[in-house]
């Protein structure tokens, strides 16, 4: 449930109870992306607080489909990315009682099963639209690791970058100079610059002077106190909000495009159309 009153949006837990099943306090939802191939998203998974389960709801019916178990992998499920190549959802776990975080594990989406833990790799996952990129953030260590996926479904490391951003959000763009490929922008949480990579090559190049952004304090509705969204498929242009403006970002040229002043807390960002 989303609630907004004055100028603010209020995210409530939400309690649901399909199909007769009675559910916990739900965390968080979880609904993969459309992407150019794949354009009806059947399934999507609710994430319990702190329970080490995936439940899988039917989108179409709103029905309870299947308990997906982490417990022997001690994983409390954080957040999701899912890619079409090989079907696999990459599950980023919370901390566990220690203050560790495990590795991420890889669920099978046809069977609904486990198949691993992904190496060593921790963190936020995310996918490029063609799914052939897995970025992962760790901030504690530091880290954005690139994984490629082959068309077979094969998982490859590619390369890591270590980072003292502590990257906030990340946003894939078409590359405009090599076809097939997507480069990568990220926004920090403490500091002015956005990360720059080219996925294809591990090449990085830093947006600088983007003034700071809020302070992670002064955005409780969740741990992303700087987004940074892009302008659709084909976009060329990128938005990304300081404390008091908005900056749009040229993914083409890979550089500040322009400022909009006096927009205060402006971490909530829709395009509407192309840009």
């Amino acid at each position: 449930v989303i609630t907004q009153a004055s100028g603010s949006i209020s995210h409530h837990t939400i309690h649901t109870q399909p199909v007769g099943k009675q559910f916990d306090r739900v965390d968080d939802f979880f609904i993969p992306s459309a992407t150019l191939l794949i354009t009806h998203i059947r399934f999507g998974f609710i994430l319990h607080k702190d329970e080490p389960v995936l439940q899988k709801i039917d989108l179409e019916t709103m029905s309870y489909v299947k308990t997906i178990s982490l417990k022997d992998y001690n994983c409390v499920p954080k957040s999701l990315a899912y890619t079409h190549l090989g079907g696999y959802y990459f599950v980023n776990c919370k901390p566990d009682t220690t203050g560790a975080i495990p590795p991420q594990i890889i669920v099978d989406s046809v069977t609904d099963s486990v198949i691993g833990y992904n190496g060593d790799v921790t963190g936020s996952p995310y996918i490029s639209p063609d799914g052939h990129y897995v970025v992962s953030i760790d901030d504690v260590k530091g880290l954005m690791r690139v994984q490629t996926i082959t068309l077979r479904g094969e998982i490859q490391d590619a390369f890591d970058i270590h980072t003292n951003l502590h990257i906030s959000d990340v946003a894939f763009q078409p590359s405009f100079t090599e076809a097939h490929q997507y480069n990568v922008f990220g926004s920090s949480s403490t500091q002015t610059d956005v990360l720059f990579v080219e996925l294809s090559s591990g090449k990085v190049k830093m947006v600088k002077n983007l003034k700071e952004p809020l302070k992670p304090d002064e955005w409780s509705w969740n741990n992303k106190n700087r987004l940074i969204e892009g302008s659709g498929l084909f976009g060329q242009y990128l938005m990304t909000p300081s404390k008091e403006s908005l900056f749009i970002l040229d993914g083409r040229l890979n550089k500040l495009n322009c400022e909009i002043t006096e927009v205060e807390r402006g971490n909530t960002v829709i395009w509407v159309g192309e840009a």
